[in-house]
């Protein structure tokens, strides 16, 4: 009888564990992975002005020099972008970071001005009156991560 309750419980506990740790891994992965993303952000940036004839240190420092708003915040509204426009991509945003800083020029992913820059450039948006109304909404929200840090 003893034998049975030991197996039983040890069933149940790990049942339990089965559905809990899931939620757990997951958490943890996202944070690592947006860790990950933010880190790759900026190494990327780093790494196409690196192709273009920079030294990496000078590459690094432009770069970080650049982002108004450090890594990870740039990184957090650069995926807010992503988000709302299918036909922007992460190089895009590398290329546009990597653009101002080799010419040593801020990059406020919070400015309505930077992103109606940034989509003119990027020559995948038409700024029609949609596309303007998301890029304000893109930049009141990036406001508000920049308020909340």
């Amino acid at each position: 009888m003893n034998k049975k309750i030991i197996i039983f419980t040890v069933l149940i506990t790990n049942i339990t564990f089965a559905y809990a740790l899931p939620v757990e891994v997951r958490e943890v992965s996202t944070t690592s992975e947006s860790r990950k993303n933010s880190e790759t952000l900026a190494s990327m940036s780093v790494e196409a002005l690196h192709e273009r004839g920079l030294e990496k240190d000078t590459a690094k420092n432009k770069v970080l020099q650049s982002l108004k708003h450090g890594e990870h915040l740039s990184h957090i509204m650069a995926q807010n972008i992503i988000k709302h426009f299918d036909e922007v991509e992460h190089n895009d945003i590398v290329s546009h970071i990597s653009d101002a800083a080799l010419f040593g020029k801020s990059i406020d992913l919070s400015s309505y001005e930077h992103l109606i820059s940034f989509a003119q450039k990027t020559k995948k948006l038409t700024l029609d009156q949609g596309n303007l109304e998301k890029l304000q909404k893109i930049s009141l929200e990036n406001q508000s991560f920049a308020n909340l840090s």
